[in-house]
């Protein structure tokens, strides 16, 4: 799937470069990879629209490597709010989050059918339930020049 859950492990929430950077620091951040994707949502036609109060998001992908237990921050995607919701699937059920537009987005970003992205949706959260057992160490060597207080 193009556009698919990324659905962070029960025991590794809140664990992430935003939290550790604080929000001064994150702000600055997302602004500037956002900027610098020209405010432009990497999986659908969404661009930034400040007049109308819709922002682009700054979302973190990790990679979860079971053998040494650590969780790794491997890119920063510039994404609209909905896109975002897809990628976080769990957390938009529990906001109360129109999921049917949700499934019918990501749909059409992935050219499948509602079948085969709920069949990507059981086996995400069956991966999250396995990872989710885990206690995490956090790993952000890819970004050597962000600094963490």
């Amino acid at each position: 799937m193009r556009l698919g859950l990324q659905l962070i492990p029960e025991s590794a929430f809140y664990s992430n470069l935003r939290n550790a950077l604080g929000p001064r620091s994150w702000s600055a951040l997302s602004k500037k990879i956002r900027e610098e994707n020209s405010y432009t949502c990497k999986y659908c036609p969404f661009i930034e629209d400040r007049s109308r109060r819709l922002y682009t998001h700054l979302h973190e992908v990790w990679e979860f490597d079971i053998t040494t237990k650590t969780q790794k921050l491997v890119d920063f995607e510039c994404i609209c709010p909905t896109c975002h919701s897809v990628h976080h699937w769990g957390l938009s059920r529990v906001q109360g989050k129109d999921m049917d537009y949700l499934l019918e987005h990501a749909c059409e970003i992935n050219n499948c059918t509602r079948q085969q992205f709920e069949e990507h949706i059981k086996k995400s959260f069956s991966t999250w339930r396995d990872l989710s057992y885990i206690k995490w160490s956090l790993d952000f060597s890819l970004f050597p020049d962000i600094k963490i207080s």
